[in-house]
């Protein structure tokens, strides 16, 4: 096969913007690159990382030189800048989380014939609370089907510096990367998928609160706690739900007032639960007390175009939740969504969460409490990435 006109020009313009890129990144975070540098000449091989944020597919390419066409959301371009930017500068793979997608895999194997190599985040999400998320069961049969090299960077760092929730990032935020061949092609051929999966699950496990532990960097966040309601949907001193808020480097309740500060090194002082992971392992053990509850907020609601990739807006409506149902109303109109019946929800950057319903693609926008939505879903439904 022979490159297109489209892959010579993303090639030309990324070796280009590369510099410029690097450049604006510095002003954000510091990567501490380590391990195998992979150079232009290497044959096709699949690169996969854990996920953190939105430099993460620049992050990784520190010590790869090599171009890559990375698998992306395709609910990220529903933003113009990204559209160009991934879709045409970039030459992504949009792929709809949780879908089987037939024209995203095979142009997985269109770009690896035409020499490229596929970067993937097998988990599909960046995390919202510092650890890494479980990986989508078809990744290892992909892998195992496209029978190339599997490249591992390991990045952590990158959630501490840029919590997903935050209102605020790190000026001075660091990343650690290391880079090594996980499994050639050759191990490839005795795994089955099960036993890849199984082997990157292991490879990509990271907690960023224990890496930072061992290292304890000053971030110098401001208002480190500001946004923190994107995350935590549940006061653990009295346990009511979306009620507890961030001011300043304070978290607090709404009900029970100040619940816990967090310090310059991202540890939460003066609550049970000193890190996120640990708290929202335990908010998630009640999200049964959750969905039993009622609550409210304010949401753009959207309808997605699925075939143009566009948001047609509706409009400001109040969402109020009760019985497993959340209801919409607005100005001129009101739509009722049960749970049970919301399929492949995503959360896409920090402020959007989408989802299929009745055929229809919606997205809720101008939302600071996506995260509870999502994880009332993965509950009543299950999780997608099993399928």
């Amino acid at each position: 096969m022979k490159k297109s006109f489209k892959d010579v020009f993303s090639d030309v313009v990324i070796t280009i913007l590369r510099p410029f890129i690097n450049f604006l990144m510095k002003r954000e975070i510091t990567v501490v690159a380590t391990g195998d540098v992979i150079e232009k000449d290497r044959e096709p091989f699949i690169l996969i990382s854990n996920h953190f944020g939105t430099w993460d597919s620049f992050i990784i390419m520190k010590n790869i030189k090599k171009h890559i066409r990375f698998v992306a959301t395709e609910i990220a371009y529903l933003d113009l800048p990204k559209k160009i930017g991934m879709g045409i500068l970039a030459r992504t793979i949009r792929k709809r989380v949780g879908k089987s997608d037939y024209v995203a895999t095979k142009k997985i194997f269109e770009f690896l014939n035409l020499g490229y190599s596929i970067g993937i985040f097998p988990e599909g999400d960046n995390t919202f609370s510092g650890k890494t998320l479980n990986i989508y069961k078809n990744t290892g049969k992909l892998i195992k089907k496209a029978g190339v090299d599997v490249v591992l960077c390991k990045q952590q760092g990158g959630y501490i510096s840029q919590p997903r929730w935050a209102d605020y990032f790190s000026k001075k935020g660091v990343v650690h990367t290391h880079t090594s061949t996980l499994i050639t092609k050759e191990e490839l051929e005795k795994m089955t998928p099960l036993q890849i999966n199984k082997r990157i699950k292991e490879a990509l496990a990271n907690n960023d609160y224990d890496f930072q532990r061992e290292h304890m960097f000053n971030m110098e966040r401001e208002k480190r706690a500001e946004g923190i309601e994107r995350l935590v949907y549940y006061c653990n001193k009295c346990q009511s739900v979306l009620t507890v808020f961030g001011r300043d480097h304070d978290m607090f309740c709404s009900k029970c007032g100040k619940i816990g500060t967090i310090n310059e090194f991202e540890f939460i002082e003066g609550n049970k639960y000193d890190n996120l992971v640990d708290y929202n392992k335990y908010q998630y053990s009640k999200i049964e007390d959750v969905i039993n509850s009622e609550f409210m907020f304010v949401v753009m609601l959207n309808e997605v175009n699925t075939e143009k990739l566009v948001n047609k807006k509706i409009g400001r409506h109040r969402l109020h939740y009760k019985d497993k149902t959340l209801t919409l109303s607005g100005k001129k109109s009101i739509y009722k969504f049960e749970i049970e019946k919301m399929q492949f929800p995503v959360n896409t950057m920090r402020h959007s969460f989408s989802f299929d319903y009745e055929g229809l693609t919606y997205n809720f926008t101008d939302i600071r409490h996506q995260f509870v939505l999502y994880e009332m879903c993965r509950y009543i439904n299950g999780s997608y990435k099993k399928k």
